[in-house]
């Protein structure tokens, strides 16, 4: 637990629960639970008796022990999942723009589509603009190739029936996509000459977390193609420190 200039001893203790039973595949007794967090039962069972009350925990009616309810889930999805990643990625991305002095943008997975949610500019450059709201080739894309890397085979698989064109690819095309996910899975980014765009070169790192709403992708997309290693690499660590960032304020921990 990190230290913090104000404690508040009692909601801590509360979240120390919340977490701890987010974590276990069953139910837990009031002693496992105070004897994990290191607490007396008998604190643990005011915790509990509140949580209780409030809906956010269940005790079981035969064991006793408790389980988490979905009152979690169900206030995290009162709040838009688009709007919290746009208000999360704004300012780091507005920084981010400025740093490199190129476009960067957010994007999701939209079927077999890359659905482009936000996109920050510099102010006194030229730059490469996809615009926000464009739809592009899942599968021709750096950022397809990303959030492609995130998902099991049963996932892409099913993404790839959605795609009309992949049918028609060539044996070849198709053992480089598949590459080109295994390399993004194994790298955790993706920096490729573009597919859409001739002359550019894209970088695209993962936001969010696997397998939920929030998985997404923060890239740029750059006209420089002709730009030394040693450059690129500094705007890969700029673009992970924005996605960090962003991740941060999703609320999220850093891995």
């Amino acid at each position: 637990m990190s230290e913090s200039k104000y404690s508040a001893p009692a909601l801590e203790k509360g979240l120390d629960i919340l977490e701890f039973l987010a974590a276990q595949p069953v139910e837990q007794s009031q002693a496992d639970i105070a004897q994990a967090l290191g607490r007396t039962q008998s604190e643990i069972y005011r915790m509990l008796s509140c949580l209780e009350a409030r809906g956010y925990v269940i005790k079981g009616e035969s064991s006793g022990c408790y389980r988490l309810s979905l009152r979690v889930f169900e206030l995290g999805h009162q709040q838009s999942t688009t709007s919290l990643l746009r208000r999360a990625a704004r300012l780091p991305m507005d920084t981010l723009a400025e740093e490199i002095g190129q476009a960067c943008h957010l994007s999701v997975e939209h079927g077999a589509s890359l659905l482009i949610l936000l996109e920050s500019m510099p102010r006194r450059r030229i730059c490469l603009a996809v615009g926000e709201g464009t739809i592009l080739p899942l599968l021709q894309t750096a950022s397809g190739k990303v959030l492609l890397s995130r998902m099991d085979d049963e996932e892409i698989e099913r993404i790839l029936g959605l795609d009309e064109d992949y049918a028609s690819r060539s044996e070849k095309w198709k053992k480089m996509l598949a590459q080109s996910i295994a390399d993004a899975r194994r790298d955790g980014y993706v920096v490729t000459e573009s597919e859409l765009t001739v002359g550019a070169q894209d970088v695209s790192v993962p936001i969010g977390v696997a397998g939920t709403d929030t998985s997404a992708t923060l890239a740029i997309s750059s006209l420089q193609s002709n730009t030394s290693r040693k450059a690129w690499d500094k705007t890969v660590k700029a673009v992970r420190r924005c996605a960090a960032e962003i991740n941060s304020n999703l609320g999220i921990a850093s891995t």
